[in-house]
């Protein structure tokens, strides 16, 4: 069960005084930024932005900033050269003088043009619905829909993956259902490659999340630190914080305890 994170203090600095490096990876939707009714709405504040510039300029610490966006639409609202951005669930990732994709994600965009075109379609006539292309993932976003059209929405999704050609994961967040292409591949798989690139294998990583999909990186950092924004009686993560205000004052305390 997950500790809140405000009593466990202690322990997290001791065990991060006992590192010889740090890779600090965050949410962005829900954990640095509120959510928002449509993803143009969720922006970094300064202070965030300034935090993650800090720590990333520390001697053996990299940040990391982790989302179901589209690459390029991440990092047009962080806007920080010093962080390493991983995209697309994990699906593709930019970090300084290297780049990744998913190859069986890759291979799939096709497909998923296919299905974001049937769902943009199907979905047309419902009122607030959004249907994200993000080239190599979709989200089908009910936010602003009307409580009574929200049924037809889940139909409508589960339906155009049933008549799918291509085999497709569904995860269904707050308010939103990712498609990805199914693959061996998650945010914990991401964040593996990340240590890996950053040519430290003692790493210790910070993994904060707020999403259904980040509980694939809870579960693959048993041995790190973890922590969910939000409701956690379910989650794997080992501590827990109500929202992303606390997120910040969880970064300040660990940019100071830092020096």
């Amino acid at each position: 069960m997950s500790q809140p994170l405000g009593q466990s203090l202690d322990a997290v600095a001791a065990r991060i005084d006992g590192a010889p490096a740090l890779l600090i990876a965050l949410a962005y939707d829900g954990t640095l930024s509120p959510l928002a009714d449509t993803p143009e709405q969720a922006e970094l504040s300064a202070a965030n932005r300034r935090l993650l510039r800090a720590l990333a300029r520390h001697a053996n610490v990299a940040v990391a900033v982790i989302s179901g966006r589209e690459l390029g639409d991440l990092r047009a609202h962080i806007g920080l050269e010093e962080v390493i951005y991983i995209a697309n669930h994990g699906l593709e990732i930019a970090g300084p003088g290297w780049s990744f994709v998913e190859p069986t994600a890759a291979a799939s965009r096709d497909a998923l043009k296919e299905l974001t075109a049937d769902l943009a379609g199907r979905l047309a006539t419902v009122p607030g619905a959004l249907v994200e292309d993000k080239g190599l993932t979709i989200s089908v976003h009910d936010r602003l829909v009307p409580s009574e059209l929200c049924e037809e929405v889940r139909q409508t999704v589960h339906g155009a993956l049933a008549r799918a050609s291509h085999p497709f994961q569904l995860t269904v967040g707050d308010r939103v259902y990712e498609i990805r292409p199914r693959v061996y591949w998650n945010k914990g798989s991401a964040v593996a490659l990340v240590k890996e690139k950053t040519g430290k294998a003692d790493t210790l990583i910070v993994y904060v999340g707020d999403d259904a999909t980040d509980e694939d990186a809870f579960t693959a950092l048993a041995n790190d630190i973890t922590i969910k924004v939000g409701a956690a009686e379910t989650s794997a993560a080992h501590y827990q914080v109500d929202s992303p205000a606390e997120v910040q004052r969880f970064l300040g305390w660990l940019a100071e305890h830092l020096g």
